[in-house]
């Protein structure tokens, strides 16, 4: 090895081992936060500024605030390993996954995977991309080339097993080596120039390159598995050597290297992160300190990644991810370490230096502590038991510094006096009933005037101690029964005094003036809170107070007081101490964190720990500022220290993103809801009953996640921002359809907002009857309905008249009906006595005309047709009988077979005569029913009579088959000729009707209506049933029994 090499080696040793130690504050980020699993071997922040992490167990992104994982699945789209070794964001945000089975592309608008190619199963170690869009991928040791455009995957041969690949700013292809070697390779000639970066090292025993990286022009960093990192002059083909060998001289295994500025490399080891400042050659190895939360989680680092912000991302191997932030704000922690020499004691109270550069620092568990801050050495000081003379107990709540006296005040063991220079205690002052003693031993606070006098405030008084005697004097111009906590001195002399719940005392011994203030609830401008925590000068000698109620601002020409509060910016209104910077801005400690409160402005800019505080909840009067513009706070957990003058203004302006949109709760996914990733959504459609939903979203910046505050706004619903402190999800209910903008943008820690919100167009459906088509559908249905209803009302008004006109048509019928009826009654009675009188007579002359036959043919003549006409008359009287229910039946026993064959037998003639077809068919020959056997008679000879009358070629009568369970019995009468049209099957049955066919065939048009009615009376029916094969069908439908039945002789024809 070169000379200068190893005097350079050992400088670097000798830094090494001097910083070893120095403490980091990381954030640590492991499976109890979501991460997937706590082995982190690859990270990168992608264009959008999303952070991912590849484990062993799953590929994450993260937001800042949540974590989603993709895992091995089965599923079409899904990412196909869990082992995740190498990440690469390609061209149009493609995510290259390289994994122990080959490499998986995601792309991030459609949240899917796919397999790039089969050829590249095995572990992929490493992806880069040329200027020239090649894409190189080394996969257990081979190398491809593959083209996106084509997508096709070319293999490279390679003299070695290739380890790392990197592009530097030339766009010249470095491969590194298993066996120590790095080669550049040349297209051209299809061929690798290798070099060997091992060759001028000391012997190990293995070469193994793990990667390399090009940082700067011209260089190659070479990160080693047992020589730490070598640096390449990609010009002249060297190299040199880094980190050979650890503090613990032993070697030193490098894993990734990143430059986070310019001459400062972070270096992942075996044994932690190396970072190397190249100004001064002076290196400082972070590691896992099991005494210190904030170190690094795990010695095994195995990635690094630079975000956007300049925050330094760390994956270890059992420890998850840590993150280094961007240091706008730099807070030291003082805290207690086991075993190392660290504060004593985590409630930090009053702490006082001294004129030898120390700080003495009081706390209420842990006794009390002197710290070197040029060294950063802490001693602790701790009660001795007695008869030892030492401090008197760990709770210490006052500490005062006169020369080199230290004061010491207890609570519940009085005042301690010790000696800086000797360490030693001097005198004990304790509570005792004399008039020259404490009457208490709960010292609170101390005071040295500027006049010399020696302050001390209790729970019971207020003390002045005398030189001359050595010993305490309670002072007169204040109560001494109260409970002070807090003392001051003004610019004029006046002594401040501030209790635990009396509110505020003042006296000047030089002016004579005391006086107190206390709260008035009902005026504003009063005291804010009788508890007075602390008082304060600010350089323009205005006074300030700390109170359980706010920050108070005391105007002596008006006695008032204004207050200020979370109105203002403070998170908590119970304030604890106070310092003023070189810019006026006043440092404010409270219960929820660290103000910078401006007077200009009455505005407060607020730290927590998410800006790097220990701890958010400080302690009371724990403030102090040194020469230098430093500024120490207590809190119940340590004490920090900042310089406000070297914090930097937050100027990054985070992109938000929506990451989340959900309805009903249920996460919506693309092909549901969204057509593409909702991180790349621009507008979302919804059904009106999906108007319920809610939004997540995140401003990707990383330094102080939780210090990001948020507003929104939902256009056409809201009318103002709405700002959120902390939370980032906003829920929508039951939205109305129609059009919406939902926007929202972020301030970053320091207050600034970004310039663009991020906007998402929402729109909500109406249902179908509410939709524009509905509507229209609706107008013609209304056009329809007022048609329809005027229509009806017309049709109503035409059916009305029709009624009407069709009543006065019926009553005229009606009339002319009654008046037929009447008439013909009338009639029927005048004509039928005459022809009764004359049937006598015409009888006895055709009996005495038998010798004389030309007359008594004619006389026979003249006799049928007197019958006739007397029963015409008998069948209207008849019919106006049924007509005003005065045709009584009498239902006697009766042989319907009998029956029928008698009229069958009667009108065979008349069917002879016209060459008619004309027969009978009975089921029995003998079928018995009860019946008026006349009115029957009168039904089947009106039903016969018609059908031979208008009979063409036949006609028959019919008695159908009657079983043992019927109660009724049918007769049918059928004739061919003349059809009866169905439109005038009810018709026919109407008194006087006649068709107009039928009106050459002689008849009064009463014979059917007089059948039905008879019918009818019996309880029966006549109808004229459908036509089947060309005949009318007259069917008689009559009960069996009926309920009035006489046992008469069985009635059966006698002629």
């Amino acid at each position: 090895m070169p000379k200068g090499y190893r005097y350079i080696f050992f400088l670097l040793l000798l830094a090494v081992t001097k910083t070893y130690g120095q403490a980091e504050s990381f954030v640590h980020y492991q499976v109890e936060n979501g991460l997937s699993h706590n082995a982190v071997i690859c990270t990168l922040q992608d264009k959008q500024g999303f952070m991912w992490f590849g484990t062993m167990y799953g590929l994450n992104r993260f937001d800042g605030y949540t974590f989603r994982v993709f895992q091995r699945t089965e599923k079409p789209g899904g990412l196909g390993a869990n082992f995740i070794l190498s990440l690469f964001e390609g061209d149009n945000g493609l995510l290259y996954v390289g994994s122990d089975r080959g490499v998986f592309v995601y792309n991030p608008r459609t949240e899917q995977f796919r397999e790039l190619d089969k050829r590249t199963t095995g572990d992929i170690h490493a992806i880069t991309k040329d200027k020239q869009g090649n894409i190189w991928i080394t996969s257990s040791g081979r190398l491809f080339r593959y083209w996106s455009a084509t997508d096709s995957l070319y293999p490279i041969p390679a003299p070695f097993n290739i380890s790392s690949i990197c592009i530097n700013s030339d766009d010249q292809l470095w491969v590194s080596s298993i066996d120590g070697k790095v080669a550049l390779y040349e297209p051209g000639k299809k061929s690798f120039n290798t070099f060997d970066v091992f060759a001028h090292s000391p012997a190990v025993n293995s070469n193994w390159i793990s990667k390399i990286a090009a940082i700067g022009k011209d260089s190659l960093w070479i990160c080693t598995t047992t020589q730490g990192i070598k640096l390449f002059d990609t010009r002249t083909h060297t190299y040199q050597d880094f980190f050979i060998i650890s503090p613990e001289k032993t070697e030193i295994y490098a894993r990734d290297i990143i430059c986070r500025q310019p001459g400062e490399y972070w270096v992942a080891t075996e044994s932690g992160i190396y970072v190397y400042h190249l100004p001064g050659n002076k290196v400082v190895n972070l590691r896992k300190r099991y005494n210190d939360p904030y170190s690094v989680s795990d010695n095994a680092v195995y990635s690094l990644c630079k975000d956007k912000e300049g925050g330094i991302w760390a994956g270890t191997y059992f420890g998850g991810v840590n993150y280094f932030p961007h240091q706008y704000t730099s807070f030291e922690k003082f805290f207690p370490k086991t075993g190392e020499a660290s504060l004593g004691g985590n409630a930090v109270r009053e702490i006082h230096n001294d004129q030898y550069g120390h700080l003495w620092i009081g706390t209420e568990d842990g006794g009390l502590n002197k710290f070197t801050p040029a060294t950063g050495d802490f001693v602790n000081i701790k009660p001795v038991p007695p008869p030892a003379v030492g401090l008197s107990h760990t709770n210490i709540h006052g500490l005062l510094v006169t020369g080199d006296s230290l004061w010491i005040g207890t609570f519940e063991h009085g005042l301690d006096m010790m000696d800086i220079r000797s360490g030693k205690f001097i005198r004990h002052y304790a509570a005792g009933p004399g008039p020259h003693q404490l009457h208490s031993n709960f010292i609170h606070s101390m005071l040295q005037t500027r006049d010399g006098q020696i302050l001390i405030a209790t729970t019971r008084g207020l003390y002045q101690y005398n030189r001359q005697r050595d010993d305490i004097d309670a002072v007169p111009e204040v109560p001494d029964y109260l409970f002070y906590v807090s003392i001051f001195e003004d610019h004029a002399g006046t002594i401040w005094l501030g209790t635990v719940r009396d509110g505020l005392y003042y006296y000047n011994r030089h002016t004579g003036k005391k006086g107190l203030y206390l709260h008035d609830p009902a005026n504003s401008r009063s005291l804010s809170n009788n508890r007075v925590n602390r008082i304060f000068e600010d350089s323009q000698q205005r006074l300030w107070l700390d109170t359980d109620d706010g920050l108070d601002l005391f105007h002596p020409e008006s006695g008032q007081f204004t207050t200020y509060s979370t109105r203002h910016g403070f998170l908590s209104n119970m304030m604890f101490g106070m310092l003023e910077d070189k810019s006026g801005h006043l440092w404010v400690t409270t219960s929820k964190g660290l103000a910078c409160f401006s007077p200009k402005t009455a505005s407060a800019v607020v730290f927590t720990q998410a800006n790097g505080l220990l701890n958010d909840q400080f302690n009371y009067n724990s403030a102090y500022q040194d020469s230098s513009g430093n500024m120490y706070f207590g809190s119940v957990k340590g004490m920090i220290r900042f310089n406000p003058d070297h914090f930097l203004r937050n100027n990054f302006q985070p992109p938000v993103y929506i990451t989340g949109f959900q309805v009903y709760n249920k996460e919506a996914r693309v092909g549901d809801v969204l057509k593409k990733s909702i991180a790349y959504t621009d507008t979302i459609v919804l059904s009106h009953d999906q108007s319920s939903f809610s939004i997540d979203f995140a401003a990707l910046s990383y330094t102080s996640p939780e210090m990001t505050a948020y507003a929104y706004k939902m256009e056409g619903l809201d009318k103002d921002w709405t700002l959120l402190a902390t939370n980032r999800k906003v829920y929508f209910t039951r939205l109305a359809p129609g059009n919406y903008h939902f926007m929202v943008k972020a301030a970053n820690s320091s207050g600034k907002w970004s310039v663009s919100p991020r906007v998402l167009f929402i729109k909500i459906l109406p249902p179908f009857w509410a939709s524009y088509w509905a509507y229209a559908a609706y107008l013609l249905l209304l056009g329809a309905m007022i048609y329809a209803i005027i229509s009806w009302y017309h049709q109503r008004a035409l059916q009305k008249q029709k009624r009407q006109m069709e009543l006065l048509e019926h009553e005229k019928e009606k009339e002319i009906y009654q008046a037929k009826i009447e008439f013909f009654t009338h009639l029927a009675h005048e004509i039928r006595t005459p022809l009764t009188l004359i049937k006598g007579p015409m009888e006895k002359v055709i009996r005495k005309s038998e010798e004389v036959p030309p007359i008594q043919k004619n006389l026979r003549i003249m006799e049928r047709n007197t019958d006739r006409l007397l029963d015409l008359t008998n069948q209207l009287l008849d019919f106006r009988k049924t007509e005003i229910n005065g045709f009584s039946l009498n239902f006697v026993h009766t042989d319907i077979s009998e029956l029928l064959k008698e009229n069958h037998l009667r009108f065979t003639p008349a069917a002879e005569q016209k060459n008619i077809r004309f027969k009978i068919e009975l089921s029995s020959l003998h079928f018995f029913a009860y019946v008026d056997a006349e009115a029957l008679q009168k039904i089947l000879g009106n039903l016969l009579n018609n059908a031979i009358k208008y009979a063409a070629t036949r006609a028959s009568i019919h008695l159908l088959p009657v079983s043992p369970t019927d109660t009724t019995f049918t007769i049918l009468v059928k004739n061919d000729g003349y059809i009866i049209p169905p439109e005038m099957r009810e018709k026919i049955f109407e008194p006087f009707f006649r068709a107009q066919a039928t009106e050459a065939q002689s008849g009064t048009g009463l014979g059917l209506s007089l059948s039905k009615s008879l019918a009818l009376l019996h309880k029966g029916s006549l109808e004229l049933l459908p036509t089947e094969a060309g005949l009318n069908i007259f069917s008689l439908t009559l009960p069996i029994h009926q309920e009035i039945e006489f046992n008469l002789s069985t009635w059966k024809t006698n002629r």
